[in-house]
């Protein structure tokens, strides 16, 4: 065995370059461990600033969420075995979860903290909002309403495979008829699924920007059409609440950027008369809003 100062709280497994080692994440410290001669051998190591509450790998890279320090974003450099910080996000912030979602080539981490706020940050060292490159960006945020602790990643599967029974042979069918599926973005994305303490389950599933703001219209006509619970209002509900810990506060602007999926879902089950007038409000029509509905049903599905 190995002993280390702190509870460990994390464990993942790390491949650079055709080797395998143990990442662990224990109190302040995160270590990568390598087995040789009948014993672990600390190879490489990043000193946290609190407690390591999980580590998210993919490929070399680290999504290290702290306890009470909010996210770090490491790589694993094999040449000189080394964790090296790329950025992090400065805001003094209790962390509960985190994930990964990605569409196409573009990938954003999400966090889930003490207040239960999702914020969703991007590693982008061009944006004049990241200084240099040393800070993560928040792209978007948006207040969930109940507590979780795990966000786990999946593949977001299209209509078109969703209800086969051969995933395998309908995809390989589906590449014949047209050359150009699967390597659309929206073939590859990757969403979040999590449970709750309250015993709810939900999915977060990136979105293209043309079905991005015709949910986006759609929602905000909703909202002010249908009527809400005991009068209460849904935007005022998914604003992001701030944290007073340690003088933190983000500045005054809420990025918001997520679509409510319990408002708009409520379009499938009213009359068609209903549908209609809301689709043409935003100059859409209901088949194209049930299309887009259905193919965000489906990929936030995890069976």
């Amino acid at each position: 065995k190995d002993m280390a100062l702190g509870p460990v709280t994390s464990l993942s497994s790390l491949k650079s370059e055709d080797v395998y080692r143990i990442v662990v994440g224990a109190g302040a410290e995160v270590t990568v461990e390598q087995w040789g001669s009948g014993k672990l051998t600390q190879v490489g190591f990043y000193h946290a600033h609190m407690q390591v509450q999980e580590i998210v790998l993919f490929k070399t890279f680290f999504l290290l969420s702290d306890a009470y320090d909010s996210l770090h974003f490491l790589v694993w450099r094999e040449s000189d075995k080394s964790l090296t910080l790329l950025a992090k996000d400065y805001e003094p912030t209790q962390m509960f979860a985190s994930g990964l979602i990605s569409r196409g080539g573009a990938m954003s981490f999400v966090c889930h903290d003490d207040r239960q706020n999702l914020s969703f940050l991007q590693y982008a060292p061009t944006d004049a909002a990241a200084r240099g490159g040393n800070k993560l960006v928040c792209r978007a945020d948006f207040h969930m309403g109940t507590q979780t602790t795990s966000l786990r990643s999946h593949w977001s599967q299209s209509s078109l495979l969703f209800n086969s029974c051969t995933t395998n042979s309908t995809l390989a069918a589906l590449k014949q008829q047209d050359t150009l599926f699967g390597r659309l973005d929206d073939d590859q994305r990757f969403a979040v699924n999590f449970g709750t303490t309250d015993g709810s389950f939900g999915a977060i599933v990136p979105l293209s920007e043309p079905t991005y703001w015709r949910l986006t219209a759609l929602q905000s006509v909703m909202s002010n059409a249908l009527e809400s619970n005991c009068a209460l209002s849904h935007r005022a509900w998914r604003l992001f609440r701030r944290s007073t810990r340690r003088a933190g506060c983000r500045s005054n602007d809420r990025k918001k950027g997520v679509i409510d999926g319990d408002v708009v879902m409520k379009f499938v089950d009213l009359p068609l008369p209903e549908q209609e007038d809301l689709a043409s409000s935003i100059g859409s029509t209901v088949g194209l809003v049930m299309d887009n509905l259905l193919e965000l049903g489906c990929a936030a599905s995890v069976v």
